[in-house]
């Protein structure tokens, strides 16, 4: 994986085109970077619920009151400090020798990173989880069995919480892909959209 630092993004113009098969199919998805995130925005719904269970898991564990469960600023820093490394976590799963895209788009608020490499269902659905899972889920699980009252605890919360809202549109794209890719077809991105197709045999 060859990591290029592309800059300020702008316009979908600025996005490599790739070498799509003439059977491609577009994803059904927004054509812009604004309306990506207010489709995604739906994904904080299933975020809040599984919050909503770690919390309810933590105090059948504990016997704490859920007036202890509390946002904390110093895990909202450090959530936003992953930004960059989240994006490499959806890089370094991009096949070796192909050429990565970095961008950071102030008007949508958010960094990410694009690659016409053409990757397997399965691997652009694990891509697109990979640092939810790292960022998110696994502190959220830790938090769960770390005692209260620790200081650590309300950041572990607050530090799990905000990066599992923060891959809402890693979640679009898996349920784009879980809903519209064939049983083994390949995804590839070209400018700003997907597109998938099955391999000709």
């Amino acid at each position: 994986m060859n990591l290029v630092w592309k800059g300020i993004y702008k316009s979908s113009d600025q996005l490599p085109v790739g070498d799509l098969p003439e059977h491609a199919v577009k994803f059904k998805e927004p054509n812009t970077m604004v309306m990506m995130n207010i489709v995604a925005s739906l994904f904080i719904i299933p975020v809040i619920m599984l919050v909503l269970l770690a919390i309810i898991i933590k105090t059948m564990l504990w016997g704490i009151s859920l007036e202890l469960v509390y946002i904390n600023i110093w895990g909202i820093l450090l959530a936003f400090l992953t930004l960059l490394p989240h994006e490499f976590l959806h890089a370094i799963l991009f096949p070796k020798d192909k050429e990565v895209e970095l961008w950071v788009s102030p008007k949508a608020f958010m960094a990410f990173v694009v690659s016409t490499a053409p990757i397997s269902k399965r691997r652009f659905i694990f891509l697109s989880l990979l640092p939810n899972i790292v960022f998110g889920l696994i502190p959220l699980i830790i938090w769960i069995f770390i005692p209260e009252g620790l200081a650590i605890t309300a950041i572990f919360f607050t530090f799990a919480s905000v990066n599992l809202l923060f891959g809402v549109g890693d979640y679009l794209n898996v349920f784009n892909a879980i809903v519209q890719m064939p049983k083994g077809s390949m995804q590839q991105l070209s400018g700003m959209n997907s597109y998938w197709y099955l391999p000709k045999k």
